[in-house]
C-alpha cells in the first residue's frame, strides 16, 4: 500500500510540474512572438539618427530658398543645397528617395523624427529672432557732421 501511495504522490507531482512547464513554456513562446516580430530596418535605408539630421537640414535650406522671389534662381540654389546636404552626409538622392518612402510606409518612425525635428527648428527660430532683436536694439545713429 505504501509503494501505491508513492507512486500516486510521484505521479502527482509530475503531473503538477507538467503543468507548470507547459504553461512556462507557453508564456516564453509568446513573449518570443512579441518581441522577436519588431520588423527590422532594411540596410539600404538611412538610419533614423541620420535621416533626421538630413531632414532638419533640407528644412532650413527649403526655408531659405523659399523666400528667393525669382524661381529659377531658386530652382538651381536649391539643387545645389541639396547636392551639398546628400555630399555632408555620405548619400545621393535615390537613397534619400528610398529612405522616404520607407518611412512613409512607417509613420510612426517619421512621426517621432519629426517631433525632434519640430522641436529643433523652433529652437533655432528662437536664436534668430533673439539676434535679430539684439541686432536692431543697437542700430548706429549717424554722426552728425
Amino acid at each position: 500500500m505504501r509503494k501505491i501511495n508513492n507512486l500516486a504522490a510521484i505521479w502527482a507531482i509530475n503531473n503538477i510540474l507538467n503543468s507548470e512547464m507547459s504553461r512556462l513554456i507557453s508564456v516564453l513562446i509568446i513573449i518570443a512572438a512579441f518581441t522577436g516580430c519588431k520588423p527590422k530596418m532594411p540596410q539600404n535605408i538611412i538610419p533614423p539618427d541620420k535621416m533626421q539630421n538630413i531632414l532638419y537640414d533640407i528644412h532650413v535650406a527649403d526655408g531659405y530658398i523659399s523666400s528667393i522671389s525669382i524661381l529659377d534662381s531658386s530652382k538651381k540654389v536649391a539643387a545645389s543645397y541639396y547636392k551639398g546636404i546628400y555630399k555632408k552626409f555620405g548619400i545621393d538622392s535615390a537613397k534619400y528617395a528610398q529612405s522616404m518612402t520607407y518611412y512613409y510606409k512607417h509613420p510612426k518612425d517619421l512621426d517621432e523624427m519629426y517631433k525632434v525635428i519640430a522641436k529643433r527648428l523652433a529652437k533655432q527660430q528662437k536664436a534668430m529672432e533673439k539676434a535679430d532683436s539684439i541686432a536692431k536694439s543697437k542700430k548706429v545713429v549717424p554722426a552728425v557732421k
